[in-house]
């Protein structure tokens, strides 16, 4: 194993947020969980039939899970690298027999393994829709990979940042920042740019590719995406995808460059 992967999972783990922050994520996903069944099932003249219920509680815990580990993503990849310059063995960890590129892949994978820990947690509650029907292993299989692809890029965005800066709370604010561009911008842009379209009743996939293309990096849009047939996941899910890996290279050589050049600079 990279001596650096299992340096900061050794740490990760031994702290105190290493068991909070998973109980957290718990409580509240299944709180959302919990609040969706009690008022869909509070009014009995109006009450969904099972399968439209399970439907209901999987889109409600897939949206609650992304958006939680969006906000927690930033938390463990911004401060990979401030960290190190803060406390000053950023110089000792370059000098060492590690690569640049060991480096990264260390702090990356550490602080994406954590996340998986909570999707992985995050699963049975997902599958809780498998009791009233409508749900299936493939909605919940497509849910939980988009979401890794998705905190996957997020935390090589957060690890560019956290080269860039010299402080943690830099690097996390500008991560956070970084989020709410891909997740609030992109779509008030493809908003603006429906309003310039002009053409009212227009199907989705009459649509420019123009007026698309903002949402193709946006997470929620990614996740929705993800909800559609086999058949049907092509060619929008793909195009996110697509987005998303080619995000993830972009800051994967960013960063790398940023730790060499620091190197340089010793």
């Amino acid at each position: 194993m990279n001596p650096m992967i299992r340096k900061e999972l050794n740490l990760r783990m031994r702290e105190r947020r290493g068991w909070i922050l998973p109980s957290l994520y718990l409580i509240a996903l299944g709180g959302v969980g919990a609040l969706v069944y009690f008022m869909a099932t509070s009014q009995p003249l109006s009450r969904p039939q099972g399968s439209d219920l399970g439907v209901m509680l999987f889109i409600t815990a897939a949206y609650t899970q992304l958006v939680l580990l969006l906000l927690l993503a930033p938390v463990f990849s911004a401060g990979a690298l401030t960290i190190e310059k803060e406390q000053r063995t950023m110089a000792s960890l370059l000098t060492s027999l590690l690569t640049s590129f060991q480096i990264w892949w260390g702090k990356f994978a550490a602080s994406l393994l954590f996340v998986m820990l909570l999707i992985l947690l995050g699963i049975p509650i997902l599958s809780l829709a498998f009791a009233f029907g409508g749900i299936g292993p493939w909605e919940v299989g497509m849910a939980t990979l988009t979401t890794i692809i998705t905190i996957g890029a997020v935390g090589a965005v957060g690890l560019y940042w956290s080269s860039v800066f010299r402080r943690s709370v830099h690097a996390t604010a500008v991560s956070y920042a970084t989020i709410i561009t891909l997740t609030v911008v992109t779509f008030i842009i493809f908003m603006i740019s429906m309003s310039t379209y002009g053409r009212n009743g227009v199907t989705w996939t009459a649509l420019p590719l123009w007026i698309k293309v903002p949402l193709y990096l946006n997470p929620i849009f990614f996740l929705t995406s993800s909800f559609a047939t086999p058949a049907e996941l092509y060619p929008e899910w793909y195009r996110c995808l697509a987005a998303f890996l080619i995000l993830s290279a972009v800051a994967f050589s960013l960063s790398l460059r940023n730790i060499r050049k620091s190197g340089e600079s010793l």
